[in-house]
């Protein structure tokens, strides 16, 4: 069986997919250097020149024979793509439905008060009447990622494919899980890293995480984990799955978004489980839900995605192989803003783990040669 990986990267996912030993072939958007040595794959915007877009993905699926789809990131806010590349095939995830109720802000909303799940105050264009502009109001895309399209909302008319919702400030979280579509594992939580100047992120960019989250909210795994068990009581999730979460100063979680695939925080996770996480979530979708072990970590790991500061050129990042990872080939331009690679940080504390990541940041930013780029573009 040939398993086709989608998502905006694929490359984390992939790994984990070799673990499992699983036959695969990716389309993603960047086929980074790291992912094109391990596996085939093809890219819709390096290899086709071409937006992420639905039907660009469609036309460069039809190009490969799979028999089987596991999506992840920028995928699942696509749900009408999942249906058309999964059918006739088996599909390793939640189905579109399932993705349209996960992203549909009224059904998530309704069904979080229906559970006593602890939810921001979430409007529609033709619910804001009478909201009140005191407050710190939000405008979100409908099918958004990775923060993108986030900005604090000030009055201006909202368009087509947006929702409002009160701002809640405190401590972003996540949570892993596995679900055969009815009972539920808690894998683990983590920090998100959100908007971190140091890595070249601004206001709701998602740019990485830390694990283990905080022992100081350890009391918090078993409100997560019932909220993990109601979500797949009522919307049938299945596989993999994240939720991600806001610690307010009170402590009291409160919940933002679901994840219904893969994350990329779980390639933090991974190497504490007992079996490979692709593994656990081909099982689980095919109703097997294993036991899961974790060894308890005995430091501080973390991930982050290194954002370019101005439009700049990568240098041989050949030496990059094996150190970082979601690495761009030598000689490639990268647009201010967006994303140059990840890199990992780890350490006995926090605090010092987050000094390692942004060590490795550093590295980068001294290596990318963007006085050079911007000398040639002026030629």
């Amino acid at each position: 069986m040939r398993v086709l990986l989608v998502g905006v990267s694929t490359r984390a996912l992939a790994q984990s997919a070799l673990k499992a030993d699983l036959k695969i072939i990716a389309v993603d958007y960047f086929g980074d250097l790291d992912q094109r040595l391990i596996i085939p794959s093809l890219a819709v915007g390096r290899d086709f020149g071409l937006p992420f877009s639905e039907e660009s993905i469609i036309k460069v699926c039809s190009l490969i024979e799979y028999d089987a789809v596991i999506y992840t990131g920028g995928a699942d806010i696509k749900p009408s793509l999942i249906h058309f590349i999964s059918k006739d095939k088996l599909l390793l995830g939640n189905d579109s439905e399932v993705l349209r109720d996960i992203r549909d802000p009224v059904t998530l909303r309704d069904a979080c008060h229906t559970m006593g799940i602890n939810f921001p105050t979430t409007l529609l264009p033709d619910e804001t009447s009478n909201m009140d502009l005191n407050e710190r109001w939000l405008m979100k895309p409908v099918y958004g990622g990775s923060g993108f399209g986030i900005r604090f909302y000030e009055g201006e008319e909202i368009g087509e494919g947006f929702y409002v919702q009160k701002f809640v400030s405190g401590l972003p979280a996540s949570a892993s899980f596995l679900s055969d579509g009815k009972g539920c594992r808690l894998l683990g939580m983590t920090r998100q890293l959100i908007g971190d100047e140091l890595l070249g992120g601004s206001g709701f960019k998602w740019c990485g995480n830390v694990f283990p989250l905080s022992p100081d909210f350890a009391g918090l795994a078993d409100v997560i984990s019932q909220w993990g068990e109601k979500m797949v009581g009522h919307f049938g999730l299945k596989g993999l799955f994240g939720i991600d979460f806001i610690l307010g100063g009170d402590e009291r979680p409160c919940l933002v978004e679901i994840n219904p695939r893969y994350t990329a925080s779980m390639e933090l996770i991974e190497p504490y489980v007992n079996m490979p996480l692709l593994s656990l979530h081909k099982l689980a979708c095919e109703g097997k839900l294993e036991e899961v072990s974790l060894v308890n970590p005995s430091e501080i790991v973390s991930k982050g995605i290194v954002y370019a500061k101005a439009d700049s050129m990568t240098p041989d990042t050949s030496s990059w192989l094996g150190v970082h990872a979601d690495i761009p080939f030598p000689g490639e331009s990268i647009p201010k803003s967006s994303p140059v690679c990840s890199v990992f940080g780890r350490g006995i504390s926090e605090e010092g783990c987050l000094f390692h990541l942004y060590e490795r940041a550093n590295e980068i930013y001294r290596e990318l040669r963007s006085d050079v780029y911007h000398e040639r573009r002026k030629d």
